[in-house]
Formats: C-alpha cells, sequence, structure tokens
C-alpha cells in the first residue's frame, strides 16, 4: 500500500492536478456565467476537439467513420449549450451536477486503481483500469448522490440511480476511447492538456453522455420544464 503511494505522486498524477485545476476553474465559471462566455468558451472547446479527432484519425479510418465521429461531438456539445442557453434559472446547477458526477466517478476510479491496484479489467484496452478503480468510483458517487438528496432534503431516491448511471456511461466512454485509441494506435489525442493528453481525453464520458441525453431528452425521457 505504501509503495502504491509512493507510486500514486509521480509526475503524471501530479502534471494532472495541475492541468485539472486550470481545466475546471474556467469550465465551471462559464457554465455558470452563461451567455456570450459560456458560448463561446464551448464552442472553442468543440474546435479543438474536432481537430483533435481530425488530426488523429486521417488516413487512419474510413470517410464515413471519421463523419460520423465528428456527428457524435457536434450533436453533444450543441446539446450541451442548448440545454445551458434555452432552459429556466437553475439549468446551471442541473448540468453542473452532471458534470461533477462525470468528475468523481473519474478521479476517484483513477485513485481507487492506483491505491489499491488487483485485477485489470481491460488489460488489451485499457491497461490501467481495474476492478478496484471501478468499485471506488461507485462508492464515491453513491456517497456524492447520497449526500445530495440529504442536503437539499429531497427524498427521491431515483437521483441516486440517474447519478450511478452517469458513472456507468463515463466508464464505456472512457472504454471507447480507450479501443479507439488502441486501434489507430496512439497513446492520446493531443498535449493541450499536459497529464491528460488531449481534450478528447479529457471529455471523453462528458462527450457520450450529453450524447445519449440528446436522445433522452428528445424522445421525452428527460423533461427539463415539468
Amino acid at each position: 500500500m505504501i509503495d502504491n503511494l509512493k507510486n500514486f505522486f509521480d509526475k503524471n498524477i501530479l502534471n494532472r492536478i495541475i492541468t485539472g485545476i486550470f481545466f475546471v476553474i474556467p469550465f465551471i465559471y462559464s457554465i455558470i456565467q452563461g451567455g456570450y462566455i459560456f458560448i463561446i468558451y464551448f464552442l472553442s472547446i468543440l474546435a479543438i476537439l474536432i481537430y483533435e479527432l481530425a488530426n488523429s484519425t486521417i488516413d487512419k479510418l474510413e470517410f464515413t467513420t471519421r463523419v460520423i465521429l465528428q456527428i457524435i461531438l457536434i450533436v453533444s456539445i450543441f446539446h450541451f449549450i442548448f440545454l445551458r442557453i434555452t432552459s429556466d434559472t437553475g439549468i446551471e446547477f442541473y448540468l453542473l451536477y452532471i458534470v461533477i458526477s462525470i468528475w468523481i466517478f473519474d478521479s476517484f476510479s483513477l485513485i481507487g486503481g492506483k491505491l489499491i491496484g488487483g485485477k485489470k479489467m481491460l488489460p488489451k484496452i485499457s491497461p490501467n483500469k481495474t476492478y478496484s478503480g471501478l468499485i471506488t468510483g461507485f462508492l464515491f458517487l453513491l456517497f456524492f448522490s447520497s449526500s445530495f438528496t440529504v442536503l437539499v432534503g429531497d427524498n427521491d431516491y431515483l437521483i441516486i440511480l440517474i447519478t450511478l448511471l452517469i458513472g456507468l456511461f463515463s466508464f464505456f466512454g472512457d472504454s471507447i476511447e480507450s479501443y479507439l485509441k488502441r486501434y489507430l494506435k496512439i497513446k492520446d489525442f493531443g498535449n493541450i492538456l499536459p497529464g491528460h493528453g488531449g481534450l478528447l481525453d479529457r471529455m471523453d464520458a462528458f462527450i457520450l453522455i450529453f450524447f445519449v441525453h440528446f436522445f433522452l431528452f428528445n424522445f421525452n425521457f428527460i423533461n427539463l420544464y415539468a
């Protein structure tokens, strides 16, 4: 355990922590602020995501596949923008809850996997994923969602279930991206975020979750105006 703790605080982890702080602050601020700042910020993110994907897949994937992947990026980010600028007051807290849930699952899955270690889940696709990391991520999501329901005085335990589903889709998003990187034979999609790689490496779960959210929203499985 001590050796795992020493290995945890390596240079890459410190880079991830520092980069994460500088990434999170404008991310959260733009969501809360809304307006042109929010729109410009996330359109800039979309432009970088499209560039990273195009640059990493050129001559490696068929044109149709590349177009489909870019459409997924566009739908996901534009849906996120649409939700923020067209919904009533309070939507920023709804979006932040989802985003924070993603970060909690991602962060504690990493921490659990690094500190506890153990059996690999997907050794050929994503060597760093362990069962201990997955369980740790879900446990902290459970703690977060349960604490939230207590603090807001809401006994609707559907919130807890939805939060755990966010974790599940976060896992799928990260795994799909890992598979794609192995197929393309690349380590990361970019290097804009030291310790993380590119924006696409950092936002894989976000993209899948809001892509799925787009369909649930448009088929009225999710009603934000009720």
